[in-house]
């Protein structure tokens, strides 16, 4: 039987839930021609909400092209370049022959770097042979609209994990060029997200960089407890088991509405139930839900100094008094400068965050319930 609840992979269809007024804020800036930076935690459904609401836009709108490109891998000047003509050409393009046949008229004549293969066998037809220079660089960030004005259409360029471009030694060289660039295009508008929250604040809100008032910065928020509660329990229903609100409810409590957590444990908890939730199958897809997380925060608190994981079993033990004594003393967080210098690392790594009240937040409520159980 195919399980109801889906992880891993982008949320579609009868999977994606809610953000109704998310899609249409998306939708609504993106065809008025204002680019958006769209920020949350990593697994809160970024990816999904522009691949649906673009969907959706591209089926109401047929003079409207969405170009997708995943920046997470990308790992030099040269492939990011390679990359977004690529992904430009072949969003503009209505059939593969035709995405060839633009690409070998378009750059062979405009962009002599870049040398197409005889034999097309995908997407990536072709190579840049040498460093692009830079009036290269420039033709290419101006492609979607070249593309644009030549077939009387509009492009929007969706960059996902666009902070990861900013790891790139060339970077400062490419912000300053796509911002010069882009921000002159009359039909192409672009909208990146990304999961790394004080990168993305620092490319987007920090009025030193070339990106600064790019556009409209949108934070994601979480889908409300409400909206999960009546899909868990369908989600049983339709496969002929049963769980009750209780549990339903004890789900979305314990992820904290996590979009990614809550399929996660829903899964291993309906895996589980042959007819009825139980405490036990109830108990196993919390104990699965931990242990399949396990490489992932093990490999996140290598990365941490004696003294910030410390930190994060205090917090994770409620501990709001960092400075106390007391606190100080059980926990070894170190003196005064010190433990500044972790809170402000922690949060700048996104694995804690301040809330309104001036306390301290796991961003993962399932690293903090790994952290309160192994450490």
């Amino acid at each position: 039987m195919e399980s109801p609840f889906q992880f891993g992979t982008l949320a579609t269809k009868e999977n994606f839930i809610d953000r109704n007024e998310d899609r249409a804020m998306l939708k609504q800036l993106l065809t008025s021609h204002i680019n958006v930076m769209l920020i949350s935690p990593r697994r809160w459904g970024k990816s999904s909400l522009v691949k649906r609401s673009m969907e959706e836009l591209a089926s109401e709108r047929k003079d409207i092209k969405v170009c997708f490109i995943d920046a997470f891998s990308i790992g030099s000047e040269a492939e990011f370049y390679r990359t977004f003509a690529s992904k430009v050409i072949e969003c503009a393009s209505t059939k593969f022959e035709k995405w060839a046949e633009d690409a070998k008229n378009l750059l062979n004549g405009v962009i002599p770097q870049l040398v197409i293969k005889d034999q097309v066998t995908d997407f990536m037809a072709f190579d840049i042979k040498f460093k692009p220079e830079e009036k290269d660089k420039l033709s290419i960030l101006q492609l979607p609209e070249t593309l644009a004005k030549q077939k009387g259409i509009r492009i929007i360029v969706c960059i996902d994990e666009f902070q990861q471009l900013s790891n790139l030694a060339e970077y400062k060289d490419m912000e300053g060029k796509m911002r010069s660039v882009w921000q002159q295009q009359e039909l192409t508008t672009y909208c990146m997200y990304g999961s790394k929250r004080h990168m993305m604040m620092d490319i987007f809100n920090n009025s030193n960089n070339p990106f600064y008032r790019f556009g409209q910065v949108v934070f994601l928020d979480k889908i409300t407890k409400d909206n999960w509660m009546p899909f868990i329990i369908e989600g049983f229903r339709k496969t002929n088991k049963h769980i009750s609100e209780d549990y339903a409810s004890k789900i979305c409590d314990i992820v904290e509405c996590h979009s990614w957590y809550l399929q996660q444990l829903s899964f291993f908890i309906w895996n589980q139930t042959e007819k009825d939730v139980t405490a036990e199958e109830f108990s196993y897809g919390v104990k699965q839900l931990i242990n399949i997380n396990t490489p992932m925060f093990q490999s996140d608190i290598n990365k941490l100094t004696p003294a910030q994981l410390e930190l994060l079993r205090a917090i994770a033990a409620g501990e709001t008094k960092f400075s106390s004594a007391e606190v100080n003393s059980k926990y070894n967080l170190g003196n005064p400068n010190t433990l500044a210098k972790n809170k402000r690392s922690l949060q700048e790594q996104d694995i804690i965050e301040k809330t309104k009240d001036n306390t301290f937040h796991f961003v993962d409520p399932i690293f903090k319930l790994w952290i309160e159980k192994e450490m």
